[in-house]
């Protein structure tokens, strides 16, 4: 379960995240940061909380990049950064930054397990009209 939770986190290379979710790591440096990465993230703020950060250098490729930037302590998310700091999970990101095929066939079993999901709607669960926020 844990190995896949942690696939579904290298989702986090695509795409972007912005100020508000993680300037509150800016304020008293997150020790878990890199400094040179912790300057990047603050240029960024510097345009506002709706400013965007990619998680990694290509965020409009689906790679292993995302969990070789946590190597080099360049997680953009708190939560992010925390898989490589964990003891837990540290092997799993070890292993998927050295063997991207690894990384891609562990997604795709994960995906498939998740689409065995059941869906939830109605009276069986509630669909969110905004996933951060309960209706």
């Amino acid at each position: 379960m844990l190995g896949t939770w942690l696939t579904y986190a290298g989702a986090h290379t695509l795409g972007v995240a912005r100020c508000a979710s993680f300037k509150h790591r800016l304020k008293q440096v997150d020790p878990t940061l890199d400094a040179q990465f912790a300057k990047t993230l603050a240029r960024t703020c510097s345009s506002g909380d709706n400013a965007p950060q990619p998680f990694d250098a290509t965020s409009n490729d689906f790679d292993n990049v995302y969990f070789n930037a946590l190597l080099r302590r360049n997680g953009v998310l708190t939560s992010d950064q925390t898989l490589y700091n964990s003891p837990r999970t540290r092997n799993f990101v070890n292993a998927y930054a050295f063997n991207q095929a690894m990384f891609f066939f562990d997604f795709q079993q994960a995906m498939v397990k998740m689409g065995l999901l059941d869906v939830k709607d109605n009276s069986n669960g509630e669909v969110r009209e905004n996933c951060r926020k309960i209706n």
